[in-house]
């Protein structure tokens, strides 16, 4: 259910006719807007009131507040009296507010008008305020600009989070922060480079070093194991040796087919500038491993390359979870094998999988034409329990719809009070949200039903036609689609290798198709 809020914040004209004796404006101005709300059917839930005095947003909490929820969007719609409420300080904060309404699609709505920030005809009305903040806030944005680069030339660290092995710490007797080695990270980070360029008596790639830290319990910050490219970041950073960096992903902006894309592609050629912080990394060591990277740097991919796996993003490892991949040899057939080196599933000739996996799709269908010409009639009977049960929460809604409006009325009589209404309202608003979250959910459960209904008689036919084809196709590729058209994903297992010109395959194979009939 969309939600609404009101924002109410006196102006110096209000201040003057309060002070004439006309009555106090945001009692006017709130049962205004709550009539307004009530004529068109809006669910207000807050009612932010900004009883200090500030003509700038910086001195406007309640502004505040409500900028952030805008940006997050968290309200469909902001009910104010004028527009010019929400900012009448100087370009700069008008340009802040247009930008957060326009770029959350939050409407603006006043008892003259509605302004939607993405409609043309909406937006000429900020067209004349936001001529003169752009530049104003241009050159704001140069003066930030030249502020961080000369905290970086400084030493300083501009990061909001900082690396993995660091805290961010406030400078004493100075403006800005900087880093101090975290304890137990810090310890992580010289065993992650000392395993690279082996100084510990092994040495380690980057998905070895992953495996080794998983095993020993020690985990990243943010998810539960490490992975090879956190890895090599960690690598190639210089802030272990004490530097800061500044502009390593620098926002690019493009035009590809009239639509401007942003990116963030990497600069290789970064400021660097040496750190108030210390370091966790000698010098020696961090070229050591800079000098072993750069030998071992993985090669280009060809993009231009098709696909030669025809059970690419097919095949699934039983064991990890993991997509098996193509290994191919040159005087031998291409394998299958799992991409995660530690484990222990073996692999199996890709041809051979591809085989057992046409004869599994063969007799897969064989057994469900046995379980669909026995197939009962409970698919319909759930299907007819379930739009009862729509049409339930349906009359539920409308109750609540009626109960909605009620609260206005309330209010309106004064047996209600504005903050028993908002209570109210915000109980009213949890109840329609759950009612609508279970018809939403209902709704996708029975169109999935019914699809499931309607293209059995398809789906087999599909995958028969698949099986007589499929050798006929010489394209990998081609065969790959094929496949995607009928399966979800195939897991696979292998307990232990065969010997060799051994009749039986050793492994199993699971379908997982995108559509599944019920028995």
């Amino acid at each position: 259910m969309e939600q609404y809020c009101l924002y109410l914040r006196k102006s110096r004209s209000d201040q003057e006719a309060e002070a004439r004796g006309e009555g106090e404006t945001l009692a006017r101005h709130e049962q205004a807007l709550l009539k307004l709300a009530k004529h068109q059917h809006l669910n207000v839930l807050t009612i932010y009131r900004e009883v200090v005095s500030g003509e700038t947003i910086a001195a406007r909490p309640m502004m505040q507040q409500l900028l952030h929820e805008v940006e997050q969007g968290v309200w469909s719609g902001v009910l104010v009296m004028e527009v010019e409420r929400l900012a009448r300080g100087d370009t700069i904060d008008q340009g802040i507010v247009a930008q957060a309404f326009k770029f959350s699609d939050t409407k603006i709505i006043t008892p003259m008008k509605t302004y939607d920030p993405n409609n043309e005809f909406d937006e000429e009305y900020f067209e004349f305020g936001l001529f003169m903040s752009r530049r104003e806030y241009k050159t704001i944005n140069r003066r930030l600009q030249r502020g961080r680069t000369a905290s970086i030339n400084e030493g300083k660290y501009v990061g909001n989070i900082p690396p993995y092995g660091y805290q961010r710490i406030k400078l004493e007797n100075d403006k800005g922060f900087t880093l101090q080695p975290d304890p137990q990270e810090a310890e992580v980070v010289k065993m992650i480079f000392q395993w690279y360029a082996g100084n510990s008596g092994e040495q380690l790639g980057p998905s070895l070093i992953a495996q080794r830290l998983d095993q020993l319990g020690i985990k990243p910050r943010k998810n539960d194991t490490w992975s090879e490219a956190t890895i090599r970041g960690i690598l190639i950073n210089p802030v272990y040796i004490g530097m800061v960096k500044w502009q390593t992903r620098a926002q690019v902006k493009k035009s590809i087919n009239g639509t401007v894309k942003k990116t963030r592609p990497r600069n290789h050629h970064p400021l660097l500038i040496k750190g108030l912080h210390p370091a966790i990394i000698d010098e020696q060591l961090y070229d050591q491993v800079s000098n072993r990277l750069a030998c071992y740097a993985p090669a280009p991919i060809n993009r231009s390359q098709t696909i030669q796996n025809p059970l690419a993003s097919i095949i699934v490892c039983a064991k990890c979870g993991h997509k098996m991949i193509r290994r191919p040899y040159v005087n031998k057939p291409s394998m299958l094998i799992c991409r995660q080196p530690n484990c222990d599933n073996i692999g199996a000739s890709l041809e051979l999988v591809e085989k057992m996996l046409l004869a599994a799709l063969k007799e897969w269908v064989k057994d469900m034409k046995v379980s669909t010409d026995t197939l009962d009639l409970q698919p319909v009977n759930t299907l007819s329990l379930k739009n009862n049960q729509l049409t339930i929460i349906s009359n539920d809604l409308k109750v609540a719809y009626t109960q909605m409006d009620r609260t206005y009325d309330l209010l309106e009589q004064g047996v209600y009070s504005t903050e028993k209404f908002l209570e109210r309202s915000n109980a009213l608003s949890e109840k329609i949200q759950s009612l609508q979250t279970q018809q939403k959910q209902l709704e996708v459960e029975i169109k999935k039903e019914e699809e499931e209904v309607a293209q059995r008689s398809t789906y087999l036919p599909k995958i028969e036609k698949l099986v007589d084809i499929y050798w006929a196709i010489d394209e990998p590729g081609a065969r790959n689609d094929l496949l995607k058209e009928v399966l979800d994903h195939v897991t696979y297992s292998k307990e232990a290798r065969m010997k060799k010109n051994h009749s039986d395959a050793g492994f199993t194979l699971k379908i997982y198709p995108l559509i599944m009939p019920k028995k």
